[in-house]
């Protein structure tokens, strides 16, 4: 495909194609997409970009269209839709993760960020620090980094730093020298039969580095733990840094970098990095909320300081870091009642990110409303609800997002309910009635965060504007 013209994006409204299909066209190449969403989070800058969007799949958008660049959910879901299938005859169909490595990361040198959670924060501030530092760097984010109004980048040098995602082995088309890994947790049951295939793919991950071949790696975490089992002696070939917020940590490597949580305060946490191997001994403000931040601050420290970032430019936009859009982002307040949206859908991230919002607001009232997300990660992660909502004072189940399933698994938003210990948790079955329900018996000072990665962020917004 050498003479490459005209692409058509099959998906465009998703966090990752929206930002490829931007930078595809500030590449050059004659761009438009389709959805079967009128709206998503990221419709907008696509639109901003002068892209012009079909709602809806039809092979007639393969008119002159030389390839057609997928979401690989698309065919996941359906790989029987006729767009996907004419563009499969004419083998001119690519999922988005190939054509970015093959188009956009050609001659670059490629920094991932990867694991469960905290990628996208992580890609971010990496991505903010190298800016601020001068580095010029390319940048593609699964979510909207305020400073860029977009979850892209697209910079002068030959540096790339993106975020990568396991689902459907998506991160091994990259090629990295450098990798990012925040942790490793069983998700996407949809995809992973079970969480040794999860590792799998991750060790395969490890294994394409190139070049540096850097691995940079938080030893808290367990799933980490049992890739390096898996790894072995491959591991030798590597230049590996660990990160952890644990002084006593039995999980050790030859580049070891320690973080202490100094000081936490509603406005801002504190923390020491300390590592002989990089010659750390220094002090850390970090803007945002929540223990697993600071964690996820350590992986893009380190990155800064392999590329010899002054500590003062690391320290300030550190500082400064707002967060991205759908983590924590307050979206409004009405009547003295504040309202959160988070991408949180994972159990795991449920707790942390209600812990954090704990944090800035340790004595408000926390109403934590859920999407869960997809019925299969439900079903398979059910055992993990019991105290994902402890420290919030009330817990509304939306309906179950259903994602790509095509079948129930037996579970519902009463399946949640029934496996948490929380004393004032409601199953409730449509947004309707959640809207009604907030305007009713929340009162001033209540602190509302909405959580979920389907539907929503229009929850969020619906129960502000009817509050």
């Amino acid at each position: 495909m050498n003479n490459l013209r005209r692409i058509h994006f099959m998906g465009i409204g998703g966090s990752g194609l929206s930002g490829v299909a931007v930078m595809a066209k500030k590449a050059g190449y004659e761009v438009d997409g389709c959805d079967i969403e009128k709206e998503t989070p990221y419709l907008g800058k696509v639109k901003k970009a002068g892209i012009k969007i079909y709602y809806g799949h039809s092979p007639d958008h393969l008119k002159d269209t030389d390839l057609l660049v997928i979401s690989p959910s698309v065919v996941f879901q359906n790989s029987k839709h006729l767009e996907y299938k004419g563009a499969k005859e004419k083998k001119i169909v690519k999922p988005w993760d190939e054509f970015v490595g093959e188009y956009l990361l050609k001659g670059k040198k490629v920094i991932c960020i990867a694991g469960t959670h905290g990628k996208s924060t992580t890609t971010a501030l990496s991505g903010l620090i190298f800016e601020a530092a001068g580095t010029e760097p390319n940048v593609l984010v699964g979510a909207t980094v305020h400073e860029w109004g977009a979850n892209y980048r697209i910079g002068e040098s030959d540096l790339f730093i993106i975020e990568s995602d396991e689902f459907y082995d998506k991160f091994l088309s990259y090629g990295p020298q450098i990798i990012i890994l925040n942790n490793i947790e069983f998700d996407h049951p949809d995809y992973f039969k079970d969480e040794k295939k999860l590792i799998e793919s991750f060790r395969k991950f490890v294994e394409s580095l190139q070049g540096d071949k850097i691995l940079i790696i938080n030893l808290d975490s367990s799933g980490i733990q049992n890739l390096f089992t898996l790894l072995g002696k491959k591991t030798q070939g590597l230049k590996v840094y660990g990160y952890t917020l644990k002084q006593n940590s039995t999980f050790k490597v030859k580049n070891m970098v320690y973080g202490t949580i100094s000081k936490k305060e509603p406005e801002f946490t504190d923390f020491v990095v300390y590592s002989d191997s990089l010659h750390l001994d220094t002090s850390f403000r970090l803007k945002i909320m929540g223990d697993y931040n600071v964690s996820n601050s350590l992986g893009a420290i380190i990155l800064a300081q392999l590329f010899n970032v002054k500590l003062e430019t690391t320290r300030e936009v550190l500082s400064n870091f707002d967060g991205i859009g759908r983590r924590l982002e307050l979206i409004g307040e009405k009547k003295k009642i504040l309202i959160y949206d988070d991408y949180a859908h994972h159990p795991t991230a449920i707790k942390a990110t209600i812990s954090a919002l704990r944090q800035r607001y340790p004595t408000k009232r926390i109403w934590a409303i859920v999407e869960p997300h997809s019925y299969s990660r439900t079903k398979a992660l059910l055992g993990s609800y019991k105290d994902v909502f402890d420290i919030a004072d009330k817990v509304i189940v939306g309906p179950i997002f259903k994602a790509r399933d095509i079948k129930k698994f037996g579970v519902d938003n009463t399946s949640i309910v029934k496996a948490t210990s929380h004393s004032d948790i409601r199953p409730i079955g449509n947004l309707d009635e959640i809207t009604k329900l907030i305007k009713r018996e929340a009162e001033a000072n209540d602190v509302v965060l909405v959580m979920g990665a389907g539907y929503s962020y229009m929850w969020a917004r619906e129960i502000l504007r009817n509050l």
